[in-house]
């Protein structure tokens, strides 16, 4: 025994990072990884996590409409994800009449269930490795783009021989360390996903811009959908006659809680990280992605909510959009004020010292990773100009107005092409107020001026702005609102499709827009050199356990429940409890983000939550509580499990102070905020007399 304790010791000796961080494939679990879950608490064998061969946790685990995550709970199909993953559905079926988004949805039994058109789930099937096929071609000698094209080519096949569309099972290869390996992934798709309940928008999504990324929280952030098949149990498009379906495995739902301390781990789908980034390549992200993205979305969220803070039908409008935008306006300002406090470029740069140390002292290192750092760095002050240029352009044009968006993607062929062109345009334009738009698309025609960093960039009409309109972007935008069809969705509607719309003011404009792309294309790319710097470090560290970073596929985060310092003389525990959310209505009458409902407010008051949803530590209902899982965006709505593998949570959110996850682990301040899953039953039942949903649930 002593000398199987002493053995383990010296496993986990090897690992070169807390047990918090990491998002690991669950099909290729590492014996020092199971060994590690092990010992914090996870009960389950690798084969009852994943297998591709019959049930397992995995199989309860959806991609829920290619951007975020949730989890099957019960044998009828149900699935718990975030309200704000499910928030875009819920905009959809809300009125001024019936507006769901502030005061919730409850459906009384199936048939009120509401159908989603473009919303689907997807179930991971199996992941297997393909490296060997995919790279069979390949030389070092390749550029890049030959590189692509032998890689896409060998791709294309091995997923045609997976795919059956009969069965809605399709496939992708995603790469792996930045091109070092490949992965192919196998999802059954379902089409039929319909709304079931949304708490009201002061519990799930109380706080707001206020309190995104923030902890102390208090937000109920769920919502509850239902995947529909046809009476065989298989995938099909939306039917009346499609029945719940029974999928393969469900997560079962604890009510025993967590306590600090105690093992937890989500499963789900975290979007993308950086984390082997060079220090040139942060730097770069800091000055271009971020910084672009602060100031530019930071004029176009004023405008969005003078207009919506007017109308009801313009609130509900935009609330998607205007949530999806903030959430990353924020999360940028968040993340370069990580990166800057914890000296994350230094950091990067003593470990780039050390990588040139070892090429500069071993012989076969020497050969094949000499000079990478000094290439890098050339590259980037090279393409500042052009990178800058297009992430303004894309924050200015292809995200900006949607009018002009709509064009643009109309132009280039990015959008639903199952679609045709009236039915894009009854999509579309279902969320747009014209004069809304048009004082978008005026600051940030304005704004590009301003701020492109080279003159070369600038679309052709701008010629026609300074000098028909002597530089009057506002007397400019009047005109063109006034004479294109694009502003006249009546009229729009009654076209068969784009290229019959003719010589439009629009599209000539967009066809300028797009051609100012062109000129900033002609860049170095720094990817592949990027990509050969990470496989040396990890040659340099070859005792090192590497996890790939995050790119849309499963994976699963493990640590502990746990709350944090932000300071020296600040301790945050880590729950929350519901007079805290009530302190905040409160005490904050003036702050929108923390207005309740009346309703709401009276049976959060009265405090009948459901004795089974109190804690059995201090007999409350905890609403949010902090591990340290490693998550990103993507991970929204990701089951959080005990080691029984139990649903205690969703995860939702970051903490402010760890804002630099994408690109920096930080294992002393990193934690994933989740919601609650009493607090997520007790809303249900108690609170939207939702019974019927809580029978459906396996609760220990």
């Amino acid at each position: 025994m002593k000398k199987l304790i002493l053995s383990l010791l010296a496993l986990l000796s090897l690992l070169p990072m807390k047990a918090d961080e990491g998002m690991w494939m669950i099909c290729n679990l590492s014996q020092r990884t199971d060994s590690i879950l092990k010992s914090l608490g996870l009960e389950l064998t690798q084969e009852e996590l994943y297998n591709a061969d019959g049930p397992s946790l995995n199989n309860a685990i959806v991609m829920f409409g290619g951007f975020c995550s949730g989890v099957v709970v019960s044998n009828e199909g149900l699935v718990f994800t975030n309200h704000h993953c499910g928030f875009g559905a819920i905009q959809d079926h809300s009125t001024p009449k019936h507006d769901y988004l502030t005061n919730g949805f409850v459906a009384k039994s199936l048939k009120d269930e509401l159908p989603n058109p473009d919303l689907y789930v997807a179930f991971h099937l199996r992941t297997v490795d393909v490296t060997e096929k995919v790279m069979n071609g390949v030389t070092p000698d390749m550029s890049e783009s030959q590189r692509t094209a032998i890689i896409d080519s060998i791709s294309s096949k091995l997923i045609e021989e997976v795919d059956d569309t009969t069965n809605a099972i399709y496939s992708e290869i995603n790469a792996f360390y930045k091109g070092s390996k490949y992965y192919l992934s196998v999802y059954q798709r379902f089409d039929d996903v319909r709304l079931v309940f949304a708490p009201p928008q002061s519990l799930g999504k109380f706080g707001g811009d206020t309190d995104n990324w923030m902890w102390p929280r208090q937000t109920c952030d769920f919502s509850v959908f239902r995947i529909y098949a046809n009476k065989d149990n298989k995938p099909a498009v939306y039917d009346k006659e499609n029945v719940p379906y029974h999928p393969v495995r469900y997560a079962h739902v604890s009510l025993q809680g967590y306590q600090e301390g105690s093992y937890c781990m989500t499963l789900g789908y975290p979007g993308s990280t950086d984390r082997y980034l060079s220090s040139y390549g942060i730097e770069n992200e800091m000055r271009t992605t971020n910084d672009l993205r602060i100031q530019v979305r930071g004029v176009k969220l004023d405008i969005l909510k003078n207009a919506m803070s007017k109308s009801d039908a313009i609130r509900i409008m935009y609330a998607s959009k205007y949530a999806s935008s903030s959430n990353y306006w924020k999360y940028s300002i968040g993340q370069n004020k990580a990166l800057e406090k914890l000296g994350v470029i230094n950091e990067k740069q003593t470990l780039e010292n050390e990588f040139k140390n070892w090429v500069a002292a071993d012989n076969a290192a020497h050969s094949q990773y000499v000079g990478i750092l000094d290439t890098l760095r050339a590259q980037y002050a090279e393409n500042f100009s052009k990178s800058y240029s297009m992430m303004l352009w894309q924050e200015s044009f292809w995200s900006g107005s949607d009018i002009l968006s709509f064009v643009i993607r109309n132009m280039i062929g990015k959008t639903n092409n199952n679609d045709d062109f009236k039915k894009k345009v009854e999509k579309a334009y279902k969320d747009i107020d014209v004069e809304t738009d048009k004082h978008v698309f005026a600051a940030l025609l304005r704004n590009y001026v301003e701020h492109v960093p080279d003159t070369a960039f600038l679309p052709a009409f701008y010629a026609d702005i300074q000098n028909k309109y002597n530089g009057d972007c506002e007397a400019y935008t009047e005109e063109l609102y006034s004479k294109t069809v694009f502003t006249k969705p009546e009229e729009l509607a009654k076209i068969e499709e784009m290229s019959a719309v003719g010589n439009d003011s629009m599209i000539e404009i967009a066809g300028d827009i797009v051609a100012s792309l062109f000129k900033m294309y002609n860049m170095k790319s720094p990817y592949s050199y990027e990509r050969k710097l990470g496989e040396g470090i990890r040659a340099m560290n070859h005792e090192r356990e590497y996890y790939p970073d995050a790119n849309f596929t499963l994976r699963m985060s493990y640590g502990i429940v746990e709350g944090y310092s932000p300071s020296a003389n600040l301790k945050y525990v880590h729950y929350t409890l519901p007079k805290s959310l009530t302190d905040k209505y409160e005490k904050n009458p003036d702050n929108d983000d923390y207005t309740l409902l009346p309703k709401v407010y009276k049976w959060l008051k009265k405090g009948k939550f459901g004795n089974r949803y109190a804690d059995s530590r201090n007999g409350e209902m905890q609403l949010c509580f902090l591990t340290n899982n490693d998550i990103t965006g993507g991970n929204s709505g990701s089951g959080m499990f005990d080691g029984k593998g139990r649903l205690i949570g969703l995860a939702f959110d970051g903490n402010w102070e760890a804002m630099s996850g994408d690109l920096k682990f930080d294992n002393n301040m990193q934690r994933c905020i989740g919601v609650d899953i009493r607090y997520v039953l007790s809303v249900i039942e108690s609170y939207g007399k939702a019974k019927r949903l809580i029978n459906e649930l396996t609760l220990e």
